[in-house]
């Protein structure tokens, strides 16, 4: 059986210098005599006496699968000490996912039975405030959850509370720089203040902090696309997208219902750079692309291909043109319904 390829990031904080020697010298003990040694963990390397904490900040290598399965055990077993942090984990062949794992604490300290329950209400508009509270008594429990900085400013961001939000995301980042979700707030942030510059400076440090088997790493490139055609960079837009493009994303990622809208984006861009049959294409695409996320506005969608197939001569541009019309008809208080499926 040969080695597959591994890729390992992530940071646990145990709070205290206490903890933290606890820590280090019973994963000591368990590595020799119950890993026997055999794990990807180099305690002298990854645990961090300054900062109390146990840092991966990338890790590359192969392995085999019982050094993998001791390896994540391993970070189970640190984990169930620590107040905050998470480690990501792949083992990939050719590019393919072959195994994946993610650990974070899950014990009952203070800070992570708050963080884990504002999590839950996060994406809850009805429970958002609650998210707040919980988010809240996380960082009084424990005034450096950098992960729990994050998510606030992320919630503050979904309440409109975008001065808040930026503080949440400066502390987290002042707290662990090598989380890349702060960055992406930063930057939404500063995109809507229209910073864009600034914030496309802020996304390309967070590609570095991450890698293309995480869905952050799409999420940060079709970010980037958008930020591009917004400010006119039409060439740097077009890669964005055509990269992002590229990549098959299964159902459960959560770039996947975003396909659609880059397809749109794309087909605007190329427009732009007068590449007019590939908008065609693009275009094309979209309607035989299934609808199970964002949507488009199908009054926006008829009427750009219309032009375009005008454009490019060809006779089809009627058909847009009568649905189009069939729209405005049925929908004259909703001109732009997005209904498009």
């Amino acid at each position: 059986m040969q080695a597959q390829k591994v890729i390992i990031k992530g940071r646990l904080d145990f709070g205290s210098s206490k903890s933290f020697e606890k820590v280090v010298a019973l994963f000591q003990h368990r590595l020799v005599n119950f890993y026997k040694n055999d794990t990807l963990i180099r305690a002298e390397e990854m645990f961090d006496p300054e900062t109390h904490s146990f840092v991966i900040p990338r890790l590359v290598t192969q392995a085999f699968p019982k050094t993998w399965n001791n390896t994540i055990s391993g970070f189970e077993y640190i984990a169930q000490f620590a107040v905050t942090g998470h480690v990501y984990a792949f083992m990939s062949e050719n590019g393919n996912i072959m195994k994946k794992s993610y650990i974070e604490p899950l014990n009952d300290k203070q800070a992570v039975r708050a963080y884990q329950t504002g999590l839950t209400m996060v994406e809850d508009p009805a429970n958002q405030d609650k998210a707040l509270q919980c988010l809240d008594d996380a960082i009084s429990a424990y005034d450096r959850h950098a992960m729990a900085y994050e998510k606030r400013g992320y919630v503050k961001y979904l309440l409109k509370q975008y001065d808040g939000a930026l503080i949440d995301f400066k502390k987290s980042l002042a707290l662990d720089d090598q989380n890349p979700e702060p960055y992406v707030g930063k930057a939404i942030i500063l995109s809507l203040q229209e910073h864009r510059q600034e914030a496309l400076t802020l996304l390309d440090e967070a590609l570095k902090l991450c890698f293309p088997l995480q869905p952050i790493y799409w999420k940060i490139r079709r970010i980037k696309g958008h930020l591009h055609l917004k400010e006119g960079q039409y060439a740097e837009a077009a890669q964005e997208f055509k990269f992002f493009l590229n990549k098959k994303f299964d159902q459960e990622n959560p770039n996947y219902a975003w396909v659609r809208v880059i397809m749109w984006d794309y087909a605007n861009t190329l427009i732009k750079l007068h590449q007019l049959e590939d908008a065609h294409k693009w275009l094309n695409m979209i309607e035989d692309t299934p609808c199970v996320g964002k949507k488009i506005s199908e009054k926006a969608f008829y009427e750009l291909r219309s032009q375009l197939r005008k454009d490019l001569g060809l006779n089809t541009w009627n058909s847009d043109q009568e649905k189009m019309n069939e729209i405005e008809a049925n929908s004259k208080s909703s001109k732009n319904k997005l209904i498009l499926s």
